[in-house]
């Protein structure tokens, strides 16, 4: 049975905890954003940026970055994101 030299061991540990810490974050943000009322996976723009108490700017910057935007496919200004991607989003992008 061959041992791991230190520097592979330290290295091990440092992801896994970078990935214990970014799994707790994306838990806490999806925990704020899940609302036991809402019946669908998705959350509207307006209801984004009061939730996360940010700005129309942060989010047109997040979607620059990659953030997927819905709309629905009949003639209308609404704006929806799936909560799931906007959690996950958060996260990695920290």
């Amino acid at each position: 049975m061959s041992e791991f030299d230190p520097l592979t061991t330290l290295t091990s540990r440092l992801i896994a905890e970078e990935v214990i810490t970014k799994m707790s974050e994306f838990e806490a943000i999806q925990a704020k954003m899940s609302d036991s009322r809402r019946m669908l996976p998705y959350i509207s723009k307006q209801q984004v940026l009061k939730e996360l108490g940010i700005v129309d700017n942060t989010l047109t910057a997040w979607e620059n970055n990659g953030l997927q935007r819905y709309k629905p496919n009949y003639k209308t200004s609404l704006v929806y994101y799936l909560i799931d991607d906007l959690c996950k989003f958060i996260v990695l992008a920290d």
